[in-house]
């Protein structure tokens, strides 16, 4: 009994097999549709961004448009005749700016952006500076082609190499207030070796900023010189050679002569030494007239350069003494037409004016907003010079804004070939000016705004 309870049972057959039971698979959650990609591109005409894109790809803002389908390419130094062919040969990018905005806006080639500016929760007229947000690259007619973006804001201050003031005996503290008392510092800041050839000069009136005509830096001469008459919008009648323009230009023509326009010219042929802040930066110029951008693009291309920098008032006609002058313009961002999303590409418009893109574009190039409240917000020690901008805003006697000529890219080539046919003596002033009237008149009337000015 004993070896029989030890003894293994047998093993019982087992059931018939039945087919097994389909198992039925886990349910899953319900996935949503793949959104189509939607390709936008996304161009300006700067190269400097090019920083931008690694950072701006990082944010949240921004991947929130690729998760909503967005696919982006973003494209600098798209500009120039390049950027002009794609936009007339009806391939341009969805978004962005070229450079000549208005010109696009006068032709068509931009979308009204009412409807998206109603519906945007972010993008609104009383946020942003009324001189840029009406600007030319903006509205025209009552229509807003364009949001202020990118590189906005104030436009003049006088900017100063400190180590170059003092060597040459001048007060960096009290500054010229003129353009007699500027004639004088260039004088003593300019420099020639012993054949005669340029190695230093004061400043160049005509650089950046300080040569523009009716553009997106303003018009440096008609704000200055108080030109009033230069357009009249209720006419459409101009004074080119209105006598503050003959002499304001005569002005400005003793600097060269002083220098000699092919001394100057020889200077500027050398690399790194171009305008707009290449000799600025390499420090034979001492003196340049720009926008609030200078500080901070200076302390990121010549960090030992802005530390020698120091930005005032641009001085005025001796007539005018007194009187502090700043210029509220710059550029847009428009919706293109003929963009094959462009309805699609207003976020980046409400993007590139997100808090998390706009510290993006200060902190790497010093490049500010349009915007009120984050222009309140900067420090003003972080670049030198800085917050002569921030503080100039509320503290100038005249503020001025665009200009809104239909033919402004006309009248601005013509007005630089005359005033350098000025400087060189090949016209005088009065000749130079009276030659620009004729031409800019002759230009209105041929282009047909004269006949249809005034007329809607």
């Amino acid at each position: 009994l004993a070896l029989a309870a030890c003894a293994p049972k047998p093993t019982e057959a087992p059931a018939e097999a039945k087919p097994a039971e389909q198992a039925k698979p886990a349910e899953q959650a319900a996935q949503p549709a793949a959104k189509e990609k939607i390709p936008i591109k996304y161009w300006i005409f700067w190269n400097q961004p090019q920083v931008w894109e690694e950072p701006f790809r990082a944010t949240e803002g921004w991947k929130k448009m690729e998760e909503s389908g967005l696919e982006i390419e973003f494209g600098t130094g798209r500009g120039g005749d390049a950027g002009r062919t794609a936009v007339a040969a009806g391939t341009p990018p969805d978004v962005g700016d070229l450079g000549p905005q208005f010109d696009f806006a006068l032709g068509g080639k931009l979308m009204d952006l009412g409807p998206f500016i109603d519906a945007s929760e972010t993008i609104k007229p009383e946020k942003f500076f009324e001189g840029n947000w009406t600007n030319a690259h903006a509205q025209w007619n009552g229509v807003q082609y364009g949001i202020p973006a990118h590189e906005c804001y104030v436009r003049r201050g006088l900017n100063m190499n400190s180590r170059l003031v003092g060597e040459a005996g001048l007060d960096i503290n009290k500054p010229p207030e003129t353009w007699e008392e500027l004639f004088d510092w260039h004088v003593k800041l300019t420099k020639f070796d012993a054949a005669g050839n340029l190695t230093q000069f004061g400043i160049d009136p005509y650089d950046a900023v300080g040569g523009a005509i009716c553009d997106t830096d303003g018009w440096f001469i008609k704000e200055f010189w108080g030109i009033d008459n230069a357009f009249d919008p209720a006419t459409g009648t101009f004074a080119l050679n209105d006598e503050k323009f003959v002499q304001a230009t005569e002005v400005m023509s003793e600097f060269y002569r002083y220098m000699g326009p092919d001394n100057l010219q020889g200077m500027r042929s050398v690399e790194g030494q171009g305008t707009w802040g290449g000799s600025y930066n390499a420090q034979v110029q001492a003196m340049i007239i720009e926008g609030y951008w200078h500080p901070g693009e200076t302390f990121k291309e010549k960090p030992e350069v802005s530390a020698l920098n120091v930005a005032t008032w641009v001085p005025v006609p001796s007539f005018r003494k007194g009187e502090k002058i700043q210029e509220f313009n710059g550029h847009a961002t428009s919706l293109f037409a003929e963009g094959a999303h462009a309805k699609d590409a207003f976020p980046i418009i409400e993007f590139i004016n997100s808090k998390d893109a706009l510290d993006i574009i200060f902190s790497t190039i010093g490049w500010l907003p349009a915007l009120k409240d984050y222009v309140a917000s900067v420090d003003g020690s972080k670049f030198p010079g800085l917050q002569f901008y921030l503080d100039s805003a509320t503290t100038c006697t005249k503020a001025y804004g665009d200009n809104i000529i239909p033919i402004r890219s006309f009248i601005s080539t013509k007005g630089t070939e005359y005033r350098e046919q000025a400087f060189r003596d090949a016209m005088t002033a009065k000749e130079a000016m009276d030659a620009w009237q004729k031409d800019v008149e002759t230009e209105w009337a041929e282009s047909g705004w004269k006949d249809k000015w005034g007329k809607g």
